[in-house]
């Protein structure tokens, strides 16, 4: 019996060497260290939000919270195909993977929501969001891929008006 769990453990190893959790590119492709952390960091942004999403819209969020959740899962899946094609585009390996400290936020959603669900949800993505926001910037200022700048360039009001409109609906007295 030991054995075999032994033998699980070590199977679960090795399917995680598969995994990678930032995108890559071959040197000859037209991008820099900047550009895959910025393409990464969409990439983490999208597939979060759309976990998230599906966990929240199973859930009872409170009715000022849900709109705002509504609008980032629509987000995420309009830009989800954007960031694919752009990748392709540009011979760039998206991950296959979350990070783990996304992961671990997801199991905290989804298992000990606190205070509550729909503050919980707030809070990731507001964090999320701050995070993926000062990559984009950089990368609308020093990327070296035209069409990964524009694109950040192109999106950074939109991460904006969303971290902006996740901060309006906080409930009052709540600490992010």
């Amino acid at each position: 019996m030991m054995r075999l769990a032994r033998c699980g453990v070590v199977a679960s190893l090795l399917g995680l060497v598969g995994c990678t959790t930032t995108a890559q590119a071959p040197r000859t492709a037209n991008v820099s260290a900047q550009d895959l952390n910025f393409v990464t960091a969409a990439y983490q942004l999208v597939h979060f939000d759309l976990a998230a999403c599906s966990i929240v819209q199973k859930s009872n969020l409170s009715p000022g919270v849900k709109p705002a959740a509504d609008k980032i899962c629509a987000d995420a899946e309009k830009y989800e195909p954007v960031i694919r094609s752009l990748a392709s585009r540009n011979g760039v390996r998206l991950p296959d993977a979350l990070p783990i400290e996304f992961k671990a936020l997801l199991v905290s959603l989804t298992y000990h929501p606190e205070p509550d669900i729909s503050v919980e949800f707030l809070r990731d993505e507001i964090s999320s969001h701050e995070s993926a926001l000062a990559v984009f910037r950089d990368e609308a200022w020093n990327g070296t891929n035209p069409e990964f700048k524009a694109i950040a360039g192109q999106t950074t009001p939109l991460l904006e008006r969303n971290l902006d409109m996740l901060r309006v609906a906080m409930p009052k007295g709540v600490a992010e």
